[in-house]
């Protein structure tokens, strides 16, 4: 009877040994999906933001597009920025300059990579916890390494914070107010220098 016992008790440990890893890997497949599908819906919305870095404090509003995202710094200075995957613009409303750069090997690619391709959120690490889920990356520029980092509410999802860490500087950007925009006209996003004459 021992025997049969201690073995029916080895049946039932293989048995929840093979449960608990099944539903951990369809956990996980399930946490991909959701991340990538709450940031695909995030297209044609916006979100209030306070940014904060060394002294600096920052307030202002993001809008997500269906293939840019445009940061509008309202306080201390008025600021625009419009990326793209490729390539961004820095717009000083105060001193009426423009700045053009690129953003394919800067931390920016991150985002697009996270918010529009599929198979790179599946290999980066997301940690989930009770209330929030965290997507995050490590990312070599110039010989500086980036951790970048995305962190959501979760239940409902939503984006709450991104942090940009590196040696020297911390940057933290913390999301409220989401709104779903009706549309954006494909001129909102222009990188066009508007102080050009």
């Amino acid at each position: 009877m021992q025997v049969k016992d201690k073995f029916l008790e080895k049946i039932n440990f293989l048995v929840f040994f093979f449960i608990l890893f099944v539903s951990n890997n369809l956990i996980a497949e399930n946490l991909h999906d959701k991340i990538f599908n709450y940031n695909d819906k995030l297209k044609n919305s916006s979100a209030n933001f306070i940014q904060t870095s060394s002294n600096n404090l920052q307030e202002g509003k993001i809008f997500f597009g269906k293939n840019r995202i445009k940061i509008v710094y309202e306080k201390p200075q008025k600021i625009t920025i419009i990326l793209s995957e490729k390539k961004g613009a820095y717009i000083n409303h105060e001193l009426r300059e423009s700045h053009f750069f690129a953003t394919k090997k800067s931390y920016v690619r991150f985002f697009f990579d996270v918010f529009n391709k599929r198979d790179h959120i599946e290999k980066i690490n997301i940690k989930n916890s009770y209330n929030k889920i965290e997507v995050s990356e490590k990312i070599e520029i110039d010989r500086i390494f980036y951790n970048v980092k995305l962190t959501y509410e979760n239940e409902p999802i939503k984006l709450r914070l991104l942090e940009i860490k590196n040696e020297e500087e911390t940057i933290q950007m913390g999301f409220f107010d989401h709104k779903k925009e009706g549309g954006f006209e494909k001129k909102f996003f222009s990188m066009a220098d508007p102080y050009l004459n």
